[in-house]
């Protein structure tokens, strides 16, 4: 035989349910939130509520509205559509002096760009 539709484990089951639609409260989409207070709505309207559901459903309505609030004023918005910075322009290579070569290591003599014993140069590897 089953229990009578409004008993004690139903109302039970009901407030389960309803602590549920309490998380969906802190969603970022507003029809994640939306269905949070369409889950709280049978356990609110089955009965009256006891002083430890009223501090858990006020508490965390309050917290989740302050939550929302907090994300309206500080919250990152809309990303901000910046203008990308252009690469700094590479600076010309200083050939005032010789330089070791990094391919063969032999001497690549002041104003060269290019290695004389293996052709190996900075721009072209």
């Amino acid at each position: 035989m089953t229990a009578p539709v409004g008993g004690p484990e139903f109302i039970n089951a009901l407030l389960f349910v309803a602590v549920a639609g309490l998380f969906l409260l802190f969603a970022r989409d507003w029809t994640v939130r939306l269905a949070g207070v369409v889950l709280m709505l049978p356990r609110l309207l089955a009965a009256p509520l006891t002083l430890g559901e009223v501090l858990l459903f006020g508490c965390t309505i309050v917290a989740a509205i302050s939550h929302i609030v907090y994300g309206w004023k500080f919250g990152t918005g809309e990303p901000e559509s910046e203008v990308p910075e252009a690469p700094d322009a590479p600076e010309p290579d200083d050939v005032s002096e010789p330089s070791v070569c990094v391919a063969c290591r032999g001497s690549i003599p002041a104003g060269e760009n290019k290695c004389p014993q293996c052709g190996w140069s900075y721009t072209t590897g």
